[in-house]
């Protein structure tokens, strides 16, 4: 009603009227998407841990620290005869224990490893509101990296990432050189165009018309949250000058995160490493599709970094 009554009062012609008014609606319409799916990204489903180590037979240590921003993380540390540790991170709405993570930090205690795991902020028994989008999870790490090289004198570490957390890994290869290697199960490349993505998959908007919201869904995330969506690009892209070699997974019936996200990383990916695909899963379902394969590459995987 308002755009009409300007529009009147500037005597805009007949002949333009419908055309300036059509414009200013797409607009509007526009910005409302972008925010909306700006705030839905960044919405975290709190689910706390269920499960414990212990039921795997592990001893574990509950552990607690800060992040730069005042958020109290906490965790489990599983310490090992071998002081190499493996940091595994979840993926988004998870946590420490869901799903498989507990067989598969038990496969690789066995492998003779430590392991430490930890929720998330805004996620499991982890403090915060918000999802960081991967860009903000950078403090978390770190934070979680000094905090075993401070109490445990870990000295060599493996940031192992699940989808969500693939990309955290991938994307913060520099923060400390204690950090000998990286996996990555079924990452994202691209966030705008993966929300994008969702938007035509969920809703009546055609592909070609929900791509256009990638440049909203990049300046709203900046203007409202301080996230540049597009250091997260140049962050992974950076893996390309990591001193050791890169494992990746990536299942090739991926409909959440399209097995396309890990084929462009794979262009950055330092010498000798490895792009592993399955054609037998769906999202992040390698391990429990191929458990011996997948155990077996991560096993000489692992071995080869921390030798």
């Amino acid at each position: 009603m308002v755009v009409i009554i300007i529009l009147n009062f500037l005597k805009i012609s007949k002949k333009y009227y419908f055309v300036i008014l059509f414009l200013i609606l797409t607009f509007v319409v526009y910005i409302f998407l972008s925010i909306h799916i700006t705030n839905l990204s960044i919405k975290a489903t709190k689910k706390p841990s269920e499960a414990l180590p212990s039921s795997y037979d592990m001893q574990y240590e509950n552990l607690e620290f800060r992040t730069s921003d005042n958020l109290l993380l906490k965790g489990w540390f599983i310490e090992n005869l071998n002081l190499q540790t493996v940091i595994i991170i979840h993926g988004v709405d998870s946590n420490k224990s869901d799903g498989f993570t507990l067989d598969l930090m038990k496969d690789i205690y066995d492998m003779g490893y430590s392991v430490m795991a930890f929720d998330l902020r805004a996620h499991g028994d982890s403090e915060g509101r918000d999802l960081g989008l991967t860009y903000v999870e950078r403090d978390d790490i770190n934070s979680a990296i000094k905090y075993v090289e401070k109490t445990k004198n870990v000295e060599e570490i493996v940031l192992f990432g699940l989808s969500y957390g693939g990309t955290i890994a991938l994307s913060n290869t520099d923060l400390s050189p204690s950090i000998k290697g990286i996996v990555s199960d079924s990452p994202f490349y691209d966030l705008p165009e993966l929300l994008a993505n969702e938007v035509s998959n969920r809703t009546f908007i055609p592909k070609f018309i929900a791509n256009l919201l990638k440049f909203g869904i990049i300046q709203t995330i900046r203007i409202l949250h301080d996230i540049e969506a597009t250091q997260i690009v140049i962050r992974i892209q950076s893996v390309e000058n990591f001193h050791n070699p890169i494992l990746i997974y990536h299942c090739e019936q991926d409909e959440r995160i399209p097995i396309s996200h890990s084929k462009r990383i794979s262009k950055f990916l330092p010498e000798k490493s490895t792009f592993k695909t399955f054609d037998n899963c769906e999202h992040a379902k390698g391990y429990e599709e191929n458990k011996q394969e997948y155990n077996n590459i991560l096993q000489d995987y692992l071995d080869y970094v921390y030798k």
